[in-house]
C-alpha cells in the first residue's frame, strides 16, 4: 500500500482506495504516475508491497537490541556481522527512508502499534552503520595498543630481545576481521607478524592452539615459522605446506590411504611408448601433432608487428620430420675447405614449408629441399632453387610455397615489397612454362578457408601424385626407436607440465570440453585431444596402484571437505593464516576458501603482490589483489616500514614496479638511508662479453670488500642458473657446494649465487645483479609461454613484462645496502634504462641507451634478420636473410663485410664471395674456385664494383 494525494480535495490517500473518504472522488480519477515517478527506485522492489506493518515494531526493536549487541568495548566488529545487518535490516531501512510510507506511519502509528521515535532512529542508525562500525574498529584498535603497550614490547623477547613490534604490525595484530588481507613489503617482517598474531590470539584472545593452523609453501618457510612459533613461543600451533595438510585430510577420509606418486614421467613416458599401439586413433593424432604442430606454434598471420614475426622465426630451427627419424642425410663439397661435408640435418625456412615436407614424408611422395633447378636463368645472379623438388616413380614437379595469402596478402610486407613479391610469382611461373617443368603452388592463407594441407593434397592429386599415407605403426615404431629425445621425451615433458598446470587450476575430467571452448587453433585442439588422452591413462594408473600426486592432493582434499560438511563432521579451526599469498594458485585458493566456509573460521592471507613472481608454478596475483572480493568482504592491512633496504633504495625500487597501475599501491619507509643506492659497472661487451662481464664483478667484489670487509655476504643474482656457468667458463670463478661461489681473486670472499627467483625472501649485505643483456634470455626474460601452456596458467597481461618487472624488484630488495649492477654498454636492458631515465640513475657517458636491436645482424638489403646455416647448394656457410626470397634474396659469407654473393663472370660455377687480402686486411671479392683442381679460377675484383 502507498499514499497519494486526492486531486480533488488534496488530502492523503490510500491509493488502493475506491473513492477518496474526504470528498467521495472516485478511484478512476486517481493520479498514481507522480507517484511511480517520484518513487520508482521502491515500487521495483518487492518489499514494499509485502511490508509486515504490523510486525515493523518487533523488528525496530530486534535492530535496537542487535546494534547494542555487536557495538561492545571488548568487540571487533567484522565484516560478517556488517553484511548481516545489511541482510536482515536494509529492505527495511529503503522502505522506511520513502517519506510517504513514514507519513502513513506517522499518521497510523497508534493503529499499527509503531514507535515513530524507535523507527527514526533506526534510519538515522542504519545509514551511518558503516562509519559507526568503521569508528568503533579503530577506538577499539587503539584503545588495545594502550593497554598491551607494554605486552606488545615484549610479545616476542622470548625469540629475539631486538624485535620491536612497529604500529602498523601491532594494527595487524589486533584487527580480527573474518578475512584480513596483510600486504607486508621486502623486509617488513611478515613473519613477525604472523608469529606476534598467533601469540596474542593465544594469550590474549584465549584462542586454543589447535584451532590456528599456519600454511606456507616451501618446507623452508614451515622450518623458519615452527622454529618461532612452536620452538621459540612455545605454541603448538598447526604449521604445515599446503599439500601436508591436504594429504591429512585425503588420508583421514579414504578407507585405503594412498601412496605419494613421484613417476609421473613413467607413466606418461610407458604410455607414449608402448600403450599407444593399442589406440590407433590417439597414435594417428601423436603422429600428426609431431610431424606438423609439435614445434610449430604459430603462423606469420598471428602476429601483430614485424618485430613479433622475426622473434618468432628466429627461435624456430624448423627441422623436419624426416630429418628428426635419422632419414636425412646429405654428403656435399664445402667449397670453401675443399673437403667433403655430412649434413644430418634437414632444416627449412618457415613453419609451413616443414609442415609440407612432413605432409609429403608421411605419405610417401620424396622430396628435396631447395634442389637448384637444372636450367641455366639468363642474367641470375644466383641459383635458382624452388622451395620442393617432389617425385613418385616418374612424375615429378616442383612446388614453390608462398607466404602470402591466395589473394597477394600479407600484414608483414609493404605494399611495394608485395609488388615485388607478385613479379617474382609470375617470372617464376613463365620460367617453368618456358622450361615445361611442373609447377604447383601453395599458400600461406586460402580464399576458401580450407587448410594448406588439404589444398596440398588436392592439389597433388591433381598433378597425378599418389597421396598413400605411411603405416602409421611403422612411424610411430621409428619415433619411439630413432626420434626418442627428440619428440617423445620432449613430449613427455610437455605432456606433465601441461597436465600439472590443468589440476593445479582446479579443472577435473570435465574441464577439457571447456578448454576447447577457448580456443580455435587447430593445434591447441588437436593437443587437447592427446592430452585429455593421457590425463585419462594417467588418472586410471594412479587410480590402480593407490596414488596421488601432488596436484590432486589439493584437489581431492577440496572434494573431502565437502563431504565432510555434508555428514556434519567439524575440523577444530578458528583461524588460518597463511604466509606468501601473492603466490597462490586456484586450486589452493578453492581449498582455503572452502576450509574457511565449512569451519567459520577466520582467514588472514599474507604476501606481497610486488613480490608475486611464480605464474610458472601455476600462481595467479589476481588472487591476491582481488582477495577481499573473492572472499565478499574484509579488511586490507599494510606493513610497509621495511627494515632490510635504505628509504633510497625501495624509492626506487617501489617506484619501478608501481609503474603496473594494477599493483597494489603503498609507500615504504625504512629508517636507514644510503645515497646512491644503485650503481651500474659498466663493461665491454662487443667482445667476449663473458669474460668482461667476470672482470668487472671482480673489480665489484673488490670494492665491496673495501668497504665492508671481507666476510660481508655477496650475492650475485642471475636471471637463471645458467649465468653463473657461462661465468665458471672463464676461469675467473669456480663453483663451490651449495651455491657458494669461489673468485680465483678474492678467494675468502663470501660469495653466493642464486638466480632471481631462488633469492625471494632472502637478504645479504651488498648485491651484485650479473645478467642486464636486452636478450631472449635476459632480463627481462623474453621467452613466450606455448599457447597451449597458455590455456590452463594465469598469464599477468596488465602491462609488458609484468611478472618481470615484480621479480627485478626482488632482485633489488635483497640488499641491506647496495646493488651494483653489470651493465653492457652496448646491449643493457630495457630495465636498466628505464631506471636511468626515471630515476637519474649515475651511468656511463658511452652507455647505449636506445632500443636494443635483438638481432645483431640484419639484411643491409630489407632489414630482416640474417640467419647463419651451411647451405647445401654452395657449400659454404652463409648468412642468409629470412625474408621471403621473392622478396629478398641476400646472402653473404661475411658478417663484417655484409656484401651480396653474386654468380663468377668469369667460370661456369663458381660464386663471388668476400674474402680479405692478408697484406692490407682489406675485403675483395674472389671466386669460390680459387685454388680448386680442374676449375681453377683467379677471378677477383673491388668490393665497390
Amino acid at each position: 500500500m502507498a499514499l497519494i494525494d486526492c486531486p480533488e480535495c488534496n488530502k492523503q490517500i490510500s491509493d488502493k482506495a475506491e473513492a477518496c473518504p474526504h470528498c467521495g472522488l472516485p478511484a478512476s480519477y486517481f493520479n498514481t504516475s507522480n507517484l511511480q515517478d517520484n518513487n520508482s527506485n521502491v515500487q521495483d522492489n518487492n518489499y514494499l508491497a509485502e511490508l509486515d506493518y504490523k510486525n515493523l515494531n518487533n523488528v525496530l526493536i530486534s535492530y535496537d537490541n542487535d546494534y547494542s549487541s555487536i557495538f561492545s568495548s571488548s568487540h571487533y566488529i567484522t565484516s560478517h556481522e556488517l553484511n548481516h545487518f545489511n541482510e536482515v535490516y536494509s529492505s527495511y531501512y529503503k522502505a522506511l527512508s520513502n517519506p510517504l510510507i513514514m507519513q502513513y506511519l506517522t499518521n497510523n502509528a497508534a493503529s499499527l502499534r509503531i514507535d515513530v521515535t524507535l523507527a527514526k532512529r533506526f534510519i538515522l542508525s542504519f545509514a551511518k552503520l558503516t562509519y559507526d562500525i568503521e569508528l568503533h574498529n579503530k577506538q577499539y584498535v587503539d584503545k588495545k595498543l594502550i593497554e598491551y603497550k607494554y605486552y606488545f614490547d615484549n610479545i616476542l623477547k622470548n625469540i629475539d630481545p631486538n624485535i620491536m613490534l612497529d604500529e602498523e604490525q601491532r594494527r595487524a595484530v589486533i584487527i580480527d576481521d573474518n578475512h584480513c588481507l596483510l600486504v607486508a613489503g621486502a623486509g617488513a617482517g611478515k613473519t613477525t607478524t604472523m608469529a606476534a598474531k598467533v601469540k596474542y590470539l593465544v594469550e590474549k584472545q584465549g584462542v586454543n592452539p589447535e584451532e590456528i593452523i599456519v600454511i606456507s609453501y616451501t618446507n623452508k618457510a614451515i622450518d623458519e615459522l615452527k622454529e618461532r612459533i612452536n620452538k621459540g613461543l612455545k605454541i603448538k600451533a598447526k604449521i604445515c605446506t599446503f599439500h601436508s595438510f591436504a594429504f591429512e585430510i585425503v588420508k583421514q577420509f579414504t578407507s585405503e590411504p594412498p601412496e605419494v606418486n613421484f613417476s609421473s614421467f613413467k607413466i606418461v613416458f610407458e604410455m607414449l611408448e608402448k600403450a599407444i599401439f593399442n589406440d590407433k586413433h590417439l597414435m594417428r593424432n601423436l603422429v600428426l601433432f609431431m610431424g606438423y604442430y609439435f614445434d610449430l606454434t604459430e603462423d606469420v598471420f598471428k602476429f601483430d608487428n614485424l618485430e613479433q614475426y622475426h622473434i618468432m622465426k628466429s627461435a624456430q630451427d624448423y627441422e623436419t620430420l624426416k630429418s628428426g627419424l635419422g632419414e636425412y642425410i646429405k654428403r656435399i663439397e664445402n667449397q670453401r675447405a675443399k673437403q667433403v661435408k655430412t649434413i644430418t640435418g634437414e632444416y627449412l625456412r618457415s613453419v609451413q614449408e616443414v609442415q609440407i615436407a612432413n605432409f609429403l614424408y608421411l605419405n610417401n611422395i620424396n622430396y628435396e629441399y631447395e634442389k637448384v633447378y637444372p636450367y641455366e636463368i639468363v642474367g641470375s645472379k644466383k641459383k635458382y632453387t624452388p622451395d620442393f623438388y617432389i617425385w613418385q616413380g616418374e612424375n615429378s614437379a616442383y612446388l614453390e610455397h608462398y607466404g602470402i595469402t591466395e589473394s597477394y596478402h600479407s600484414n608483414i610486407f609493404t605494399p611495394a615489397q608485395l609488388n615485388k613479391y607478385k613479379k617474382s610469382i609470375y617470372d617464376k611461373r613463365n620460367m617453368h612454362r618456358y622450361f615445361k617443368t611442373n609447377l604447383i603452388e601453395t599458400w600461406s592463407i586460402y580464399n576458401d578457408g580450407m587448410s594448406l594441407l588439404d589444398h596440398l593434397k588436392e592439389v597433388l592429386e591433381s598433378k597425378g601424385f599418389v597421396v598413400k599415407p605411411r603405416n602409421l605403426d611403422e612411424v610411430y615404431k621409428k619415433i619411439v626407436e630413432t626420434g626418442k629425445d627428440k619428440y617423445i621425451v620432449r613430449l613427455v615433458l610437455f605432456m606433465i607440465k601441461f597436465i600439472e598446470h590443468y589440476k593445479t587450476n582446479g579443472y577435473n575430467d570435465g574441464g577439457f570440453d571447456i578448454l576447447r571452448k577457448k580456443t580455435d587453433n587447430s593445434r591447441s585442439q588437436l593437443f587437447l585431444d592427446i592430452a585429455e588422452s593421457v590425463y585419462n591413462y594417467y588418472q586410471e594408473k594412479l587410480k590402480e596402484k593407490n596414488q596421488i600426486d601432488f596436484a590432486d592432493m589439493i584437489n581431492d582434499s577440496n572434494y573431502y571437505l565437502s563431504q565432510i560438511e555434508k555428514v556434519g563432521l567439524e575440523l577444530p579451526y578458528k583461524y588460518i593464516i597463511i604466509d606468501e599469498f601473492q603466490d597462490v594458485a586456484r586450486q589452493r585458493f578453492n581449498l582455503t576458501k572452502r576450509l574457511s566456509e565449512i569451519t567459520k573460521a577466520k582467514v588472514v592471507a599474507v604476501g606481497d603482490d610486488w613480490q608475486s613472481i611464480y605464474a610458472f608454478a601455476g600462481s595467479d596475483i589476481s588472487l591476491f589483489t582481488r582477495f577481499l572480493d573473492l572472499m565478499g568482504s574484509g579488511t586490507e592491512l599494510k606493513i610497509t616500514h621495511t627494515y632490510r633496504n635504505s628509504q633510497e633504495l625501495i624509492d626506487i625500487a617501489g617506484g619501478f614496479v608501481q609503474k603496473n597501475s594494477q599493483q597494489i599501491r603503498k609507500k615504504l619507509i625504512s629508517p636507514k638511508h644510503l645515497p646512491n643506492p644503485i650503481e651500474l659497472v659498466a663493461f665491454d661487451d662487443s667482445n667476449k662479453p663473458m669474460v668482461a662481464l667476470a672482470n668487472v664483478i671482480v673489480d665489484t667484489i673488490s670494492k665491496i670488500i673495501d668497504e665492508y670487509g671481507e666476510k660481508s655476504s655477496i650475492v650475485l643474482i642471475g636471471r637463471y642458473n645458467f649465468d653463473m656457468y657461462k661465468l665458471y667458463y672463464t676461469k675467473i670463478f669456480q663453483e663451490l657446494p651449495n651455491g657458494k661461489v669461489r673468485c680465483v681473486k678474492y678467494p675468502k670472499a663470501n660469495i653466493t649465487f642464486m638466480t632471481a627467483h631462488g633469492s625471494k625472501g632472502l637478504g645479504y649485505d651488498n648485491v651484485i645483479i650479473i645478467n642486464m643483456f636486452e636478450t631472449k634470455f635476459g632480463f627481462p626474460c623474453q621467452v613466450e609461454d606455448d599457447p597451449i601452456i597458455k590455456l590452463v596458467i594465469h598469464e599477468d597481461k596488465s602491462m609488458p613484462f609484468a611478472e618481470e618487472r615484480r621479480l627485478f624488484y626482488v632482485a633489488l630488495t635483497r640488499t641491506k645496502n647496495k646493488v651494483f649492477i653489470a651493465t653492457p654498454i652496448h646491449g643493457p636492458s630495457r630495465f636498466l634504462i628505464e631506471l636511468i631515465r626515471d630515476f637519474n640513475i649515475p651511468h656511463p657517458s658511452d652507455l647505449n641507451k636506445n632500443r636494443v636491436d635483438l638481432f645483431k645482424l640484419r639484411c643491409p638489403v630489407c632489414g630482416f634478420p640474417l640467419k647463419y646455416e651451411f647451405n647445401k647448394n654452395y657449400g659454404l656457410g652463409l648468412y642468409i636473410c629470412t625474408n621471403e626470397s621473392e622478396i629478398c634474396d641476400f646472402m653473404t659469407n661475411s658478417k663484417y663485410e655484409m656484401k651480396d654473393i653474386i654468380k663468377c663472370d668469369k667460370c661456369e660455377d663458381g660464386y663471388l664471395i668476400v674474402k680479405k687480402r692478408f697484406k692490407d686486411s682489406r675485403y675483395f671479392y674472389g671466386c669460390t674456385n680459387f685454388g680448386v683442381k680442374d676449375r681453377m679460377c683467379n677471378n677477383s675484383r673491388s668490393i665497390n664494383n
